[in-house]
């Protein structure tokens, strides 16, 4: 081996050492960059507060979790979280995290919990959620951007959500119950966009979920709800009887 070929061979050597180093940094620090993205580009998805209390994804199989990821409620609304999603188990193919669309193979919600909250006129916290996901999603949200300046995109292979329970409330109608939901099982999205953005995904998810989780919970509010103005009525006759 010539002098110049050995000094391209050292050069190039030291060039993947140094890119597989940087990959290495940019992977460690992966759970820190989900957690960022989570907590800025939530609120302007749902209008809503959105913590996130870690993100642990390894380097090596893109395999992670993200623990106590909370979702508010919005204004005029009396419980503190819509969405308590607990443990988000989720496999990230690592060789997209520094491209312009990042392949996500599965996301699986364990044992969430959410409130549907009814006001007396019968509107919900999850439908306004919903409402300003969908506007988020319309006005393309320029919620999650690379370090180029331009949107960041997604695939999700699968997504789950398993074994959830919505608890009912409508306290001007002394309404506070669980209820259990069924799975909601969602695949390939953003694939025939060949990328979606985080508002596009935020919107295809919660629509199925916010579904289940109001028709569940309307059944109830419409069953307390008749049942205090029915009480109400008969209160009224009673009184004109005894009077």
């Amino acid at each position: 081996m010539g002098k110049t070929t050995s000094r391209i061979a050292i050069i190039g050597g030291a060039l993947l050492f140094v890119i597989a180093v940087a990959a290495l940094v940019v992977l460690g620090r992966l759970g820190r960059l989900i957690e960022h993205g989570v907590e800025t580009a939530g609120p302007k998805i749902t209008g809503t507060d959105v913590t996130l209390g870690s993100a642990q994804v390894s380097i090596f199989s893109g395999e992670g979790a993200l623990k106590r990821l909370h979702i508010g409620n919005p204004e005029g609304f009396s419980s503190d979280e819509a969405f308590d999603l607990g443990k988000v188990a989720i496999v990230v193919d690592v060789k997209s995290v520094t491209a312009d669309v990042i392949h996500i193979r599965s996301i699986v919600v364990e044992a969430p919990r959410l409130v549907a909250e009814f006001d007396a006129a019968g509107g919900s916290n999850l439908d306004a959620i919903r409402a300003h996901a969908r506007a988020a999603a319309r006005g393309g949200s320029s919620d999650a951007k690379g370090a180029s300046g331009t949107q960041t995109r997604m695939i999700i292979d699968e997504f789950r959500f398993e074994d959830a329970e919505v608890r009912a409330l409508a306290p001007a109608f002394g309404l506070d119950k669980s209820l259990k939901l069924p799975p909601v099982v969602l695949k390939n999205l953003g694939a025939k966009q060949g990328g979606a953005a985080a508002a596009d995904i935020a919107n295809q998810v919660l629509g199925p979920i916010v579904q289940a989780a109001v028709q569940a919970a309307m059944k109830e509010y419409l069953a307390a709800q008749r049942d205090k103005l029915g009480d109400k009525a008969k209160d009224k006759l009673l009184d004109k009887i005894f009077k």
